[in-house]
């Protein structure tokens, strides 16, 4: 008798189910009830077992493993006769199948989760691509394994719930039902209008789940703040608002008028890789130099620099790894990034697989014509990876054209502190010294054709060479620009990878500074060849200005000018679009005879007649009229600016976001469309204030959720929005205070006027302007700089003749060691540093204004003090002392022979912070200084270390610098070089941060005049301009009516009987014959409980209990943010402030998208007609 396999489901000692069956009859006795119980339970064993046997000839791993248990089986008999040595020889080998898998895991994650050392300096290109390949590669085989996938499939709906499912369920047998004649059509129509009531109850649901940021009741407490996951919400809300675009791309045409279609995918791939990478010209091979140092710059923050500065948002390329997973294997092995980064450098070589790009498809905006296929544009994405290299060889590029000045000085755009406005001031402020001249100005705007998409890679490496870059850089540029490859991706299919052989990739850090390299020489060329021209540029966009006077000599110049951009274009592979070039005349000059003058005048260029344009002519956002009023541009923010306030407005329902999330898509999406350019029109005109305040209006009642029948004063503090006239005022001098700040070589410096930048109390007779002081009188003046400096003039308290602080190219960043460490052990170091070596320092302001420095040190060996001030007058801020004080301490250590580490404590992390870096600020001259005193302590031996120290903590040198510094600042300032009289940055922007909150305040003071005694009394705002933390983080329907009551117009008695929505003006709860805020906050006898609960919050918050002697107690109440979370909770409880209705009218209200208080406020508003 063969043996049979040990089968853990058959009992020990029986063979098989017949095996079972005889000793199941053998011990019943042979019943018949037992042998048929006994054949049920063998009839039910065969089947497991069929089952299983079936499982597993199915599955291939489970076919091997059944292959060893076979092997290993024994039998019935002898598996009870040695169980436990049999039990003994399994757990063996399972013991070995495990130390199996161990070793198999071991060689995986040496074989493939950690290959070879990092590259070295002895690399091949060869090994640059394989590390490159390996990594994208490896990461994704990571994350493969890891991460969760995603799967999108048609039932992928958050709002498919149990009740969509139910109905959809009753619906498809009501409609079998009614197909088969067996039900009318009345009860088909009611299921299927079920259904679909359902669909849109589930979606809206799920949409103000997701508004509101809780899937579950007590998710979000009420009066916490959002966390940041929670704020991101607003950004993708606002996404979801975004109007759809057409989903496919209509038959493309080459040109306007063009007869030859292209309508299948593979003719419009054909026509847009024709239209946006043409072939280059094969004429000029590519020569490089060779290679340089530039990869000693590729250091570990450089690297890190260029990495984390890129949002984790951005798509990724063919490989899809987003920086969100390159910041994952920073975190993994930071080391072989840079070392990668450091070899592509040393090399100049860009790894092929960082050369495919993605070529996505996009419709350029505000085209009237979307079947041509110059509408579009095709912007590449690219392996984010590369895209760390290329940034940073895009700042090594972009720093070496500033400290040569290879750049035309009039390019603005891909460089640091030069912006759109910054053009557009500069052009103005050239118009207003013409016209100040008597004269006439003209502007021409050219635009150049394909702009990145035209470069021609071997003109741009020999300028590149010509230029004195580093020749390892030159070599990447022309590694980076050659073998390029795309994949073209239209409404959303992906074509073939084919190569592509000119053009710089749209998406890439590197592209956009090196087309200013590409065509910088184009305006030296154009200003020679026409004197008196002035060329002004951002990116590809050209505005060549030329003053004269008469309307014949400017566009004699422009056409002159014109002339020389198309020649030099020819001979540099630039094309310049005729039909988007423009000329604009601007005068202050009126009159029938000059307008039929510019209507007569023509710029003719290389045949393209350009007449001047009547209306006011667009220039990089700016619309730019002939009296450059700016009006038509303000007219045009506002418009969009007020669509997209109406488009927020659907996110700021009675379910919509919490206010905090509001205020921030206000502000971020509203304010920056309207205000865009306004620093260059504001004048203080009434009727553009006007129109700018009722558009924050609308804000405010969108984030507050208040009534429109409340005072805009209160409506607009408690939605922490600024009032139009401060806001333009502060954003106006915050614009000349950046104008400032600039370094001497930028040109929209020089819209300030030199005696406001560099003062008068030094120059000498004849080195400035005479009539450059109009900014000192009492009338504003009309030039822009002029206005701006006599904007900034009215806010100072302290005479600006000394000029200010003067900005100054970057030095090296501070070569010691700066230390921030906790409170306690900062305080603990400092009581335990040792005399030697260790300075104290401090800064000091008086209540005069008056600011001083003071450093405090020992000596080895001596137990005295020394104590050194420097005073600095009212032109400094504290600040710039704490600066101060540590160049004293630095000059200080180096005045002394000891060679002892060098530490410097001190009490301002603003001032540690701005040590950690040279570039352009408040602070900066110190800052350099500081760094170059420490670099020569460090040259000769001497460790340098700042560190911070808390204030006012009992330690003696920190109070003996405190000292030291209050004594200099009662002292006269001391002349140092020509900076006596200097204000300083910091100073500047202190008396604008002051100024601003004085304007607003005194906004406030008149708005709450116009109101009655008794209104005024009856509200409270908190300190501070900003919201109110718990009410930010509340949902809107329960901030709503907190912002209601305390502003004092809620859906409670008075108010409903003034709007005829009640009858009385009694509460609905007690019956009190007056329903007040005080009544329902602290007297309704139906709140008795709820109301405990209120005392209890306020007294666990800190805030003072309502006191009976007290009067307008709920004003106080409202009026502090700590009782703030217990108010809420009472609301929240009580539903005071929410107004009563029946539940069918919630039910009609919500079926036609009625939310919140739209009745209401339709009955205010047929109040108010």
């Amino acid at each position: 008798m063969s043996e049979q396999p040990y089968d853990p489901y058959i009992p020990s000692g029986s063979n098989g189910a017949a095996g079972a069956g005889a000793a199941g009859t053998a011990q019943h006795g042979g019943d018949p009830k037992t042998q048929q119980v006994s054949r049920e339970i063998d009839d039910t064993i065969r089947a497991m077992r069929s089952n299983i046997i079936g499982v597993s000839e199915r599955g291939e791993r489970l076919d091997s493993l059944q292959d060893k248990t076979d092997n290993l089986a024994v039998s019935a008999q002898g598996f009870r006769r040695g169980a436990n040595r049999v039990r003994k020889q399994m757990w063996w080998k399972d013991m070995k199948m495990r130390v199996c898998l161990v070793i198999c895991i071991i060689i995986l994650l040496v074989v493939i989760i950690v290959p070879s050392a990092p590259l070295g300096d002895t690399c091949t290109r060869e090994d640059i691509a394989q590390e490159a390949e390996w990594i994208s590669e490896a990461l994704t085989e990571v994350l493969n394994q890891h991460a969760k996938p995603i799967w999108v499939t048609p039932f992928s709906k958050r709002w498919w719930t149990d009740p969509v499912r139910e109905a959809r369920r009753q619906y498809a047998g009501a409609r079998r039902l009614w197909q088969q004649g067996c039900i009318e059509d009345e009860h088909h129509r009611t299921a299927r209008q079920t259904y679909y009531k359902a669909i849109r109850q589930a979606k809206r649901e799920c949409w103000e789940a997701f508004l509101q940021g809780s899937q579950e009741p007590g998710h979000h407490p009420p009066g916490t703040p959002p966390t940041p996951d929670e704020a991101a919400r607003c950004w993708l809300a606002l996404k979801y608002t975004k109007p759809q675009d057409q989903g496919t791309t209509p038959t493309l045409y080459r040109a306007q008028g063009d007869t030859q279609a292209a309508t299948t995918f593979q003719e419009k791939e054909t026509l847009i890789r024709e239209a946006a990478f043409p072939q280059a010209p094969r004429d000029r091979p590519v020569q490089c130099p060779p290679l340089g140092n530039a990869h000693t710059e590729a250091t570990e923050s450089a690297v890190k620099q260029a990495l984390f500065s890129q949002a984790t948002q951005k798509a990724p390329g063919v490989d899809q790894l987003n920086f969100q997973a390159l910041r994952l294997l920073w975190k993994w092995d930071s080391q072989r990034i840079v070392t990668l980064a450091r070899q592509c450098l040393r090399l100049g070589f860009h790894p092929p697989s960082w050369k495919v790009a993605k070529g996505i498809l996009l419709r350029k905006p505000n085209k009237t014509n979307y079947s041509l296929v110059k509408a579009y544009r095709v912007i590449s994405l690219l392996n984010c990876l590369g895209k760390v290299v290329e940034k940073m060889v895009a700042t090594q590029i972009a720093e070496f054209c500033e400290q040569k000045q290879t750049l035309h000085n009039g390019q603005m755009g891909a460089r640091r502190h030069r912006s759109a406005p910054d053009a557009v001031g500069c052009l103005i402020e050239e118009v207003h010294q013409s016209w100040a001249a008597k004269q006439l100005a003209a502007t021409l705007f050219m635009d150049i054709k394909g702009a990145f998409d035209h470069v021609n890679a071997a003109l741009l490496v020999n300028r590149l060479e010509a230029m004195g870059l580093d020749g390892s850089l030159v070599n990447w540029v022309a590694s980076f620009l050659s073998d390029r490859q795309v994949q073209l991706v239209i409404d959303g299919h992906p074509g073939l990878i084919t190569p592509i052989s000119s053009g710089l990739p749209q998406g890439s850090p590197a592209s956009p500074i090196l087309f200013l390299i590409y065509i910088q020489g184009a305006f030296p060329a154009i200003e020679q060849a026409t004197p008196g021209i002035r060329a002004l540029s951002f990116a590809d966009d050209v505005g060549l200005i030329a003053r004269g006077n008469s309307v014949q000599g400017v566009c004699s110049q422009l056409q002159a000018a014109g002339e020389a951009a198309i020649a030099w274009g020819i001979e540099n592979g630039v094309q310049f679009d005729h039909e988007k070039t423009e000329a604009a005349l601007f005068s202050r000059q009126s009159g029938r005879r000059l307008r039929e003058q510019i209507e007569r005048a023509r710029i003719t260029i290389r045949g393209h007649p350009v007449s001047f344009s009547l209306e006011a002519t667009r220039w990089l956002g700016v619309l730019l009229d002939s009296g450059l009023t700016l009006k038509a541009h303000y007219q045009d923010r506002l418009q969009k600016a007020t669509r997209a306030e109406a488009r927020i407005r659907a996110l700021c329902k009675t379910q919509g976001l919490p206010p905090g999330l509001i205020w921030r898509l206000q502000k971020a999406v509203v304010h920056a469309i309207a205000l865009y350019g306004a620093e260059l029109w504001w004048r203080g005109q009434k009727d553009r204030e006007q129109g700018l305040q009722g558009l924050i209006n609308k804000q405010a009642r969108a984030i507050t959720g208040a009534f429109k029948t409340t005072p805009i004063g209160p409506l607009v503090r408690e939605a922490a929005l600024e009032p139009a006239s401060s806001l333009l005022d502060a954003r106006q001098r915050a614009y000349a205070a950046r104008l400032m700040g600039l370094p001497e070589t930028q040109p929209a410096r020089a819209i300030l006027p030199v005696t406001f930048r560099e003062g008068d109390c030094h120059a000498q007779p004849g080195e400035q302007p005479a009539d450059d002081r109009t900014w000192a009188e009492e009338r504003p003046p009309r030039p822009l700089g002029q206005y701006l400096a006599w904007k900034v003039n009215q806010t100072l308290a302290t005479d600006p003749s000394g000029g200010f602080e003067q900005a100054e190219p970057e030095g090296i960043d501070f070569p010691g060691i700066i230390r921030v460490p906790q409170a306690d052990q900062a305080r603990e170091e400092a009581h335990k540093m040792p005399p030697q070596g260790t300075f104290w320092s401090d800064g000091s302001r008086l209540e005069d204004g008056r600011v001083g420095a003071g450093i405090a040190w020992k000596t080895e060996g001596d137990s005295q003090w020394h104590i050194k001030g420097r005073p600095m007058g009212k032109g400094a801020e504290v600040f710039d002392a704490e600066l101060v004080g540590v160049v004293e301490a630095l000059q200080e250590a180096e005045k002394q022979a000891t060679r002892d580490p060098v530490t410097i404590l001190l009490d301002s992390q603003a001032a540690i912070a701005r040590l950690r870096h040279t570039r352009v600020g408040p602070g900066q001259v110190a800052a350099i200084e500081a760094a170059n005193l420490a670099q020569g302590l460090v040259s000769r031996g001497q460790a340098v270390t700042i560190q911070w120290v808390p204030a006012h903590c009992g330690v003696e040198g920190n109070e003996k610098a405190d000292q030291a510094a209050k004594a200099a600042a009662t002292r006269p300032p001391i002349p140092t070089g020509g900076t006596q009289g200097q204000l300083s940055l910091a100073h500047l922007r202190r008396t604008q941060t002051k100024a601003t909150r004085e304007a607003r305040e005194r906004w406030l003071r008149e708005a709450m005049a116009k109101r009655t005694p008794a209104a005024q009394r009856t509200y409270r705002p908190h300190r501070g301009w900003r919201l109110d933390p718990a009410a930010a983080g509340a949902p809107k329907a329960l901030a709503s009516r907190y912002y209601q009551l305390k502003m004092g117009h809620a859906a409670i008695g008075p108010y409903l009987q003034r709007v005829q929505a009640q009858e009385s003006a009694a509460c609905q709860g007690c019956g009190a014959p007056r329903e007040s805020v005080h009544h329902l906050l602290l007297e309704c006898r139906e709140r008795a409980g709820p109301r405990r609960t209120l005392f209890q919050g306020l007294r666990e918050a800190g805030a003072p209990r309502p006191a009976t002697r007290e009067i307008h107690p709920e004003v106080r109440l409202f009026g502090d943010p700590r009782a703030t979370p217990a108010i809420l909770r009472y609301l929240q409880d009580t539903g005071v402030g929410a107004r009563k209705t029946p539940r069918e009218a919630q039910v009609q209200a919500r079926a036609q998208d009625e939310w919140g208080w739209g009745a209401l406020e339709g009955a205010e508003q047929m109040e108010g007609d």
